[in-house]
This record gives C-alpha cells, sequence and structure tokens, in this order.
C-alpha cells in the first residue's frame, strides 16, 4: 500500500496566490489534488465514498468494483 501525500501549504508563494475563486471554490484543494499521482487521487476519492457510505449506512456492505484489498464488511 502507497502512502498518501497529505495536503501542506505550498512553500514561499502562497501569499502570491488566491486560495478561492470568486465563487467560493477553494483553489488549494484543486492544488492539492493535481500533486497526487492519479493512483492516489483514485484512492483518495475511494476512501471518501466508502466513509460516505458507513455515514449513510452505518457500514460498508459492499466493495466497489476492482478492489479486492477491501473488506466486504466493515
Amino acid at each position: 500500500m502507497t502512502k498518501r501525500r497529505q495536503a501542506t501549504p505550498e512553500r514561499g508563494s502562497h501569499q502570491q496566490r488566491p486560495t478561492h475563486t470568486e465563487e467560493g471554490v477553494d483553489l488549494t484543494l484543486i492544488r492539492w489534488m493535481l500533486s497526487l499521482t492519479p493512483e492516489e487521487r483514485i484512492r483518495t476519492l475511494e476512501d471518501n465514498v466508502y466513509s460516505l457510505l458507513r455515514l449513510r449506512n452505518g457500514t460498508v456492505a459492499t466493495r466497489l468494483p476492482d478492489d479486492p484489498s477491501r473488506p466486504v464488511n466493515a
């Protein structure tokens, strides 16, 4: 299993770059996600899906397709 990089403040230029658009979009999250590899992005999104399923159902009853590493029941 690979370790995911955590969102960290950008060095040096964080005061020069906007953190949000006028519409309220968080640009720091976009920059962080783009700093990840495609595999890390997918894993992050899968982890978020599992968290939402746990909150909604109290447990995760099924695994996502093509992810045999996840338990069927959490």
